[in-house]
């Protein structure tokens, strides 16, 4: 079997997203098994970007820049490629590739394309990008949803509920669990004895990072947070802690290729966004075998389980998620109780088990 991936890049400007590392670890997986992969990425790749950690042979991935929806003649070197290749299954990944693959598979004779989508893009999607999805719902096989709460804005946006299958995202779980390399916290200039929070985001609204930096605040003790990320609120939420006096003990670490060792030095994990598609960092926290708080998003129902996986607290709830933040910071059995069921819980979501679904498609 020939299996096609394609994405609009597998990186950005500063930042990974949940799609980039799955399409990565799926066609890592893939490869292992022997199936024969391709990979096709519609935008030229940023500095930033998980190309280093594909085991695809350089050969096996074709670039195919597409600047607008009017260029052409790179639309007719994708309908080539495809006509050349002849996958068996293309996977189709963010708005622009599943727009543009849709489209160019159905006039190259492509039966077999799935088309994912990793978020819920109420407030992002415009209108004219709805109906562009309601069109093309029809040119693909099958549309994956990585979350219950993702099928559920599809279909409120008129996707045929019978088209949509809900897979939630994998992720290579040997890469997490780790002890802390000797010397690392100090070198992110924390003392090795000092209590750290942790939470990776892009640093946008979505996010929550305000919240964060609010419950943080309301803490008074000599704790740490360390927000890994960049975004366009980055200056913003800098300011923030200065002015809840907290900037000394709030680390902005940037974007980082190193999330296992920042995971591992973390005591606990926090994610505060307003809503997710699922939250893959989650998963990868849970893989460290971290104690575990979020906000109330949807999606994270289908990972945590409150009071079971990890604790759950009101989205934009400053005051609650500081409350378990501290419940947390002085209870080192419930820490141990909370990383360990997680660690078990994650075992579901494994990228073999991700790979078996989506080829049984």
């Amino acid at each position: 079997m020939k299996v096609l991936f394609c994405i609009n890049k597998l990186g950005s400007g500063s930042s990974i997203g949940g799609a980039e590392r799955l399409v990565v670890d799926d066609m890592n997986e893939m490869l292992s098994r022997g199936v024969s992969v391709r990979l096709l990425t519609l935008r030229k790749e940023s500095q930033f970007s998980l190309a280093d950690e594909s085991l695809l042979d350089k050969k096996d991935w074709k670039t195919i820049h597409i600047g607008s929806f009017l260029n052409i003649v790179a639309w007719f070197r994708v309908y080539s490629y495809l006509r050349k290749e002849r996958p068996d299954v293309i996977f189709t990944h963010l708005w622009f590739s599943n727009t543009v693959i849709r489209i160019v598979g159905k006039l190259a004779g492509i039966r077999n394309i799935i088309s994912f989508e990793h978020n819920i893009y109420d407030s992002v999607k415009t209108g004219k990008m709805y109906a562009m999805d309601r069109f093309l719902q029809k040119w693909c096989k099958k549309i994956v949803a990585v979350s219950s709460a993702v099928k559920t804005s599809l279909v409120e946006h008129g996707i045929d509920e019978k088209r949509i299958i809900v897979i939630n995202n994998g992720i290579d779980i040997s890469k997490y669990k780790k002890d802390p390399t000797p010397g690392f916290k100090e070198g992110l200039g924390i003392p090795e004895d000092t209590f750290t929070y942790l939470t990776i985001a892009r640093l946008i609204e979505q996010k929550g990072i305000d919240v964060l930096i609010h419950a943080f605040a309301e803490l008074k003790d000599h704790s740490v947070l360390l927000i890994v990320g960049t975004g366009s609120d980055e200056a913003v939420l800098k300011q923030l802690a200065q002015e809840l006096g907290v900037s000394d003990r709030v680390r902005f670490l940037g974007a980082r290729h190193d999330i296992p060792d920042v995971l591992s030095v973390a005591d606990v994990f926090v994610l505060a966004s307003r809503y997710e598609g699922l939250g893959i960092v989650v998963l990868e926290a849970m893989a460290a075998g971290k104690p575990i708080i979020i906000s109330d998003f949807p999606a994270g129902k289908d990972m945590i389980t409150a009071d079971t996986d990890g604790l759950v607290v009101g989205i934009e709830d400053a005051e609650g998620l500081s409350v378990a933040m501290k419940r947390l910071s002085e209870d080192s059995d419930l820490r141990a109780k909370l990383g360990a069921s997680a660690y078990e819980k994650v075992q579901d979501f494994s990228i073999q088990n991700h790979v078996s679904k989506i080829l049984t498609l």
